[in-house]
């Protein structure tokens, strides 16, 4: 992968529930909304079937301007049994998730895009801010 077209995010274990500092979790996401307009994408069971709770599950957790902004910014994906069903396959994209199911990595396999699979471990405290270095590693 050369660049990045599209950043797809999950939200638990990813940016809510994580030992992360908050500040480098709303870096993260500053630098996404900055730098990736219009191609920053939910993958999360809380933007599912044509609903976008992702609002509802981020109050509380950051600053009510922040949310709301993401709730505006961030696109929703519609996915079904697997959250590859909602991946552009032909993008360079990058995907933020905590949890890869077996049956979604061989999706990513047989499209050959597992390397736009970047696990977050929730119980580090520093992947925040490894997400935004190896985000900012790529050209924009």
């Amino acid at each position: 992968m050369q660049k990045i077209d599209k950043i797809y995010f999950g939200i638990d274990g990813v940016i809510r529930g994580v030992a992360s500092p908050k500040e480098d979790v709303m870096a993260l996401l500053r630098y996404c909304l900055d730098n990736y307009p219009g191609a920053v994408y939910w993958l999360t069971t809380h933007c599912r079937g044509g609903e976008n709770h992702t609002d509802y599950a981020l109050r509380g957790e950051f600053p009510d301007e922040l949310v709301d902004e993401l709730y505006a910014k961030v696109l929703p994906t519609d996915w079904g049994a697997l959250k590859t069903d909602a991946i552009d396959m032909d993008s360079d994209f990058v995907w933020f998730d905590d949890n890869l199911f077996e049956v979604e990595k061989v999706v990513l396999e047989q499209n050959y895009v597992l390397d736009g699979f970047f696990k977050m471990d929730p119980r580090e405290p520093e992947m925040a801010k490894k997400a935004l270095e190896f985000l900012k590693s790529f050209p924009k």
